[in-house]
């Protein structure tokens, strides 16, 4: 099934902390998507610690299998994207990001961190097929610590940063319209998601 876009009205610096969310149940809001048809994740809230976080466990090694929790109905351009992230386990992947501008589950931008190859790197998602633009090597990432992935995006300029660091910039017209923001992992990434929050950029 597609994801459609619907739009919803959201308040400027919204923020999901999913501590009001039942643990062990899908968090409210959010819809769930794989690209091109892979194995679907699965996305529960759990604690960690006195924290509730949005979790996907499912460990399926399949190497392109793109597993997406997106904002219901959301629908944003030019923005300030951020979420708390924590890689547990993977053996393929240990992968953390962020989609933004997502026409569907195989149209979107994307960045994402991995601790097994110690880089962020950004791609575009078309038809399903993903293609790196921009990224950086050598950066410091640990499994089972949180990390602060960050993306801005006005027009064709995109930054990218972790923490209060930034790591890069880049441009592309490939998605100029208003999409839908979410978390992504890959393959068998067990990763934590915290305190997803959304800016819209005037």
């Amino acid at each position: 099934m597609r994801v459609m876009l619907m739009a919803l009205i959201l308040p400027m610096g919204t923020t999901w902390s999913f501590e009001s969310d039942d643990v062990g149940k899908p968090p409210a809001g959010f819809e769930f998507a794989t690209t091109a048809k892979t194995p679907a994740g699965a996305w529960t809230v759990r604690k960690d610690g006195d924290n509730k976080a949005l979790a996907q466990t499912d460990t399926n090694k399949a190497d392109r299998r793109f597993a997406m929790a997106l904002v219901k109905g959301s629908s944003f351009k030019d923005l300030r994207l951020s979420v708390r992230a924590k890689p547990v386990s993977g053996e393929v992947d240990q992968a953390a990001g962020l989609v933004w501008r997502c026409k569907d589950e195989d149209n979107y931008y994307l960045v994402r961190s991995n601790v097994l190859e110690s880089n962020v790197r950004l791609y575009r998602v078309v038809n399903g097929n993903r293609t790196q633009f921009a990224g950086k090597d050598e950066v410091k990432l640990k499994a089972g610590e949180w990390q602060t992935l960050r993306v801005e995006h006005k027009g064709t300029a995109i930054k990218v940063s972790l923490g209060d660091e930034k790591l890069f910039e880049a441009d592309d017209k490939t998605f100029p319209d208003a999409g839908k923001i979410g978390v992504w992992t890959k393959a068998d990434s067990v990763t934590l998601f915290d305190d997803l929050a959304v800016d819209e950029m005037k």
